[in-house]
């Protein structure tokens, strides 16, 4: 039972990044996973519980990910970090962030509030490691740790909303700048 949670789970995030979150149905989902739709509703009563549960996920992944680069140098750790994205770039995806940020006034507020906490703990991550980067001497920016961390998010979620549109080397030239940090 719990690999067709799993499945769920995993199947609605690639249906998010890919169509967006009110453009999949749980239809979809029980034909790919040729289940039939009150499986997924066993799992997850609501699309909105799904969502939430899509958005624990990332960021389960997410604090095991950090946590196993954190004795990593500050550089390689923000180069980790932004090759992250080379996944979803190469499937044409968006970032979880990215794709239910749009959308984000037609979600339930749990999933508001979760989506909200997402992005804090990825900031709040990213702002520290610009900070103990800048104060070891590694990285030589000029704006404040936490405005050079909403540069370099906002600039890692456009490049993968553009490079859906344009199909072209945008994220690369992304993440090549934010490299020079």
């Amino acid at each position: 039972m719990k690999d067709t949670r799993s499945h769920i789970i995993r199947l609605a995030d690639e249906l998010i990044r890919s169509k967006g979150y009110n453009a999949f149905s749980y239809a979809d989902i029980s034909k790919e996973l040729n289940i039939k739709n009150a499986a997924v509703h066993y799992y997850f009563p609501s699309k909105s519980d799904l969502g939430a549960a899509v958005i624990d996920h990332t960021m389960e992944k997410f604090q095991k990910t950090i946590a196993a680069w954190e004795a990593l140098p500050y550089e390689t750790q923000l180069h980790q970090y932004t090759c992250m994205h080379n996944k979803t770039r190469e499937n044409r995806w968006v970032c979880l962030m990215g794709a239910l940020s749009p959308v984000h006034d037609t979600l339930s507020p749990e999933m508001q509030q979760k989506l909200k906490e997402m992005a804090e703990s990825i900031l709040q991550w990213l702002t520290g490691l610009l900070e103990k980067g800048k104060a070891d001497g590694r990285f030589h920016f000029t704006e404040t740790p936490k405005a050079k961390a909403y540069c370099i998010q906002s600039s890692l979620l456009a490049s993968l909303l553009l490079n859906k549109i344009l199909q072209n080397d945008i994220c690369q030239v992304i993440q090549q700048n934010i490299q020079e940090t």
